[in-house]
């Protein structure tokens, strides 16, 4: 039988029994049961269940004994309360205390009146659902129906044709507040694979102890799908720090979807210049120098850059060689030269450039038939790299040839004049030299000169 009065009113009947001062059960069949003697504490609260507020207790309490003031209840079980509210029961899924054979209604509801809506015991729907679910609890992000206590935003309190009791489909119920979001994966064209399905593969729905309520932090939750990602973001030799930073991966791919391949925020080139538009100080021995500086107002831009294409010489999440390179590159100024250290040159460039000694067209480096690249890098020693002679981004100079190169602490000058058949060069490294395909340059007769020369002034 549900209790007709409140562990308060018991404790006041205990009190005024001792007292000598207890009301009486009425001797005398009664209309009703709110009396000024009995219950008149329910029709005086803001809510009050329609039956009680119309006196008509019969309809959940059969009279046994009425001057016993002995009762039963109408029906038993869940019908009592479905014998009025059947729409409750209809749907595929329950709620666990409506579904209870035993009837579970009250677990939630006052069946006489309450001062709280909906006639619940508790003072807030979150507070009747915290009594069972403290999903939240410590949390410091909350969903925001959550954090307004607004459960039945998304939740059906009785039954749905839902899982979880949701109002709607999974699928649809986000949508139904995130609106540009929706828009985004139906207008973009580039979507990331988990937002085509349910935002609980990333998202804790009621809360989380991360940023938009991720079920885990950036880097970690991506990396529980790429796992080829994290590979080379945690083990590579050189690694991106942006990428293995807390929310590493949203500084550069947005979650749901993009205009960008990849998902990307932006174009590649003007992503990464949100942080190389800097110099940045890597450690204390090294600076990576501003990107942005390197290419400004230069006339000239090697093929990639023109492109806009970084990725065309550079990984994104780490690599083996240094400076994020996608394949094999010397390092140094003077390298022995071997083919498999230039393959990143090669995958764009003929490596016939430097492997062949004599050619009438491979090059326009050339005295006469002699391929001047090949005689600078192609040497077991002392081999110039690229980087030698030429700018890797950009230069103001034909053949992006660079107006100095960083050797130790000096920026060795190049001096490097352009004419019609040939040019010539004034570097530091030897005396000056010119070169012409149409009339080679004698370069055993020109450096007897240059040592004469120094001879005669006393150099």
């Amino acid at each position: 039988m549900i209790k007709m009065i409140d562990r308060a009113a018991v404790s006041l009947i205990c009190v005024l029994a001792s007292t000598g001062l207890a009301v009486e059960k009425p001797t005398s069949p009664q209309q009703t049961c709110l009396t000024a003697e009995c219950h008149t504490e329910y029709s005086k609260k803001a809510e009050v269940h329609g039956p009680v507020a119309l006196g008509d207790c019969k309809s959940c309490h059969k009279p046994l004994n009425e001057q016993e003031h002995t009762y039963q209840m109408a029906r038993k079980g869940p019908e009592l309360c479905q014998y009025c509210h059947l729409d409750q029961t209809s749907k595929r899924y329950l709620h666990n205390p409506l579904a209870n054979k035993e009837g579970g209604c009250t677990e939630c509801h006052d069946p006489h009146s309450s001062d709280n809506k909906f006639l619940l015991s508790s003072k807030t729907v979150a507070d009747s659902c915290n009594e069972c679910h403290e999903t939240t609890k410590d949390m410091k992000f909350l969903h925001g129906p959550v954090a307004a206590g607004e459960c039945t935003v998304c939740h059906d309190p009785h039954g749905s044709d839902y899982r979880n009791l949701l109002d709607v489909d999974p699928n649809d119920l986000c949508f139904s507040c995130h609106e540009v979001t929706q828009n985004e994966l139906k207008r973009f064209e580039f979507v990331h694979e988990p937002a085509k399905g349910e935002c609980t593969g990333c998202h804790d729905v009621h809360g989380a102890n991360n940023p938009q309520m991720l079920v885990d932090d950036a880097p970690k939750l991506c990396y529980s799908c790429h796992e080829d990602i994290q590979k080379m973001a945690e083990h590579s030799k050189h690694k991106h720090s942006v990428v293995t930073e807390t929310g590493g991966c949203l500084n550069c791919h947005t979650p749901h979807a993009s205009t960008v391949k990849r998902g990307l925020k932006a174009a590649p080139m003007e992503l990464c210049m949100t942080c190389h538009d800097k110099s940045i100080v890597v450690d204390k021995d090294r600076t990576v120098g501003s990107f942005a500086d390197q290419i400004k107002d230069k006339q000239f831009l090697h093929g990639p850059v023109a492109e806009k294409d970084c990725e065309g010489c550079h990984t994104t999440h780490g690599s083996e060689h240094f400076s994020l390179l996608a394949k094999e590159y010397p390092s140094q100024f003077y390298a022995p030269f071997s083919k498999e250290k230039y393959d990143l040159c090669f995958s764009c460039h003929s490596e016939s450039i430097v492997l062949t000694g004599e050619t009438t067209d491979l090059t326009d480096f050339r005295n006469g038939n002699t391929n001047l690249h090949f005689m600078h890098v192609n040497k077991e020693l002392r081999g110039r790299t690229c980087r030698s002679c030429h700018a890797t981004h950009a230069s103001n100079k034909p053949r992006h040839i660079r107006e100095s190169v960083p050797y130790g602490n000096w920026d060795l000058p190049i001096g490097f004049e352009k004419s019609e058949t040939g040019g010539s060069c004034a570097p530091g490294c030897h005396v000056p030299n010119a070169y012409d395909r149409q009339t080679p340059v004698d370069y055993k007769k020109s450096q007897s000169s240059s040592v004469s020369a120094n001879s005669k002034f006393g150099q």
